[in-house]
């Protein structure tokens, strides 16, 4: 009791600390927000001194400017300190506070690249923030309800890992979406090419015709160039994002083209044949390995069905994993065990099926 009463007598200091710091500190990135907003202002008495323009002509591009800004993204909006906050704001105020205290310095940049690749709208603070919370209610849960502290410390590390599993999970299905609209984009790219547009003319074309993630990408990449950067960066950059390996191939072709030149519109339909193709292979390659992937589902599948048999024939039998006691060894770490190498076999016959193309 003395442990448990130390662990929650740790967690309320860290807690009030915390709510503290967010209540009389500055909410992160504040101080940037005000000088751009100051820099905005000064900007804008010296055009009217310069241009003398008319006060409505000036009311009437702010209103074009907040049109605009609606349509672009939050990282641009920010940028121009025009964010407007939500009814969420104070949450998370208190959130980006206590992940400023808790965010390594050299992980930050490593979680907010992560994240910016998931498209999840979270800064690095706000998600480690979220990462300690969850770690501190599983470890309140497994000392408070279970009483047993091995059992907090493995509910620990499993809230610790859930959100980056989480991450994981949402980026690989925007880069599936990405991949499944690559073909249509080359398509309507190398359309625009031969009615006469520029490469820049074309991906806005597709910025506004596609959906997302195609869409919200190209226009990062168009509102990147805008800002003085090059496209071939910008494009190094949007294929360091989604990391496919079909854009990879576009990305490459494209750069090439633009140092020696050539038919682009000719080179995309080529690519766009080469990865239907690709996409061909793949399909002919997940129907003749659909067998061992159902048999391995199966095999895993396997200790659960017959646990529960023997469960519903001999209840006490099974009882036994989770109340045998010998000494520090308990029935249910065998469980626990047993889990663990299920994942492993999950994940080594997911190697052998699957095949790269």
């Amino acid at each position: 009791m003395q442990l448990v009463f130390l662990v929650f007598a740790g967690i309320a200091t860290v807690m009030f600390v915390l709510l503290l710091f967010s209540i009389l500190g500055k909410d992160p990135g504040s101080d940037v927000r005000e000088r751009m907003e100051q820099y905005l202002i000064e900007s804008e008495k010296a055009a009217k001194e310069e241009y003398a323009l008319p006060e409505d002509a000036l009311e009437s591009d702010e209103d074009e400017e907040n049109k605009e800004g609606d349509e672009e993204g939050d990282w641009t909006s920010e940028l121009r300190g025009k964010k407007k906050k939500g009814k969420h704001e104070g949450a998370k105020r208190i959130l980006a506070n206590m992940g400023t205290i808790l965010t390594p310095k050299g992980m930050a940049a490593k979680i907010a690249d992560q994240l910016a690749k998931a498209d999840i709208p979270l800064k690095a603070n706000e998600f480690v923030a979220i990462q300690f919370l969850a770690v501190m209610i599983a470890m309140m849960i497994g000392t408070v309800i279970m009483r047993s502290l091995v059992l907090a410390i493995i509910l620990a590390v499993v809230a610790y890992f859930v959100p980056l599993i989480w991450v994981s999970i949402v980026r690989a299905k925007r880069v599936q979406a990405f991949n499944d609209q690559i073909l249509d984009t080359l398509i309507m790219i190398a359309n625009g090419l031969k009615a006469g547009y520029s490469f820049l003319q074309a991906l806005e074309m597709v910025s506004k015709e596609s959906l997302p993630p195609m869409s919200k990408e190209l226009k990062r990449v168009l509102k990147e160039n805008s800002l003085g950067m090059n496209l071939e960066d910008t494009l190094v950059a949007l294929n360091n994002r989604v990391e496919s390996e079909d854009w990879d191939l576009v990305t490459t072709v494209v750069l090439i083209q633009r140092q020696v030149g050539g038919n682009l519109a000719e080179v995309l339909e080529k690519i766009g044949k080469t990865i239907r193709e690709r996409m061909r292979i793949k399909g002919d390659i997940q129907t003749k390995t659909a067998q061992a992937k159902v048999s391995g589902m199966l095999v895993a599948a396997l200790p659960f069905g017959l646990g529960f048999m023997i469960y519903i024939l001999n209840p006490g039998f099974m009882s036994k994993l989770f109340t045998f006691k010998m000494g520090w060894f308990r029935g249910w770490f065998l469980v626990i065990g047993g889990l663990i190498w299920e994942a492993i076999g999950m994940v080594i016959i997911k190697k052998i099926v699957d095949i790269e193309v």
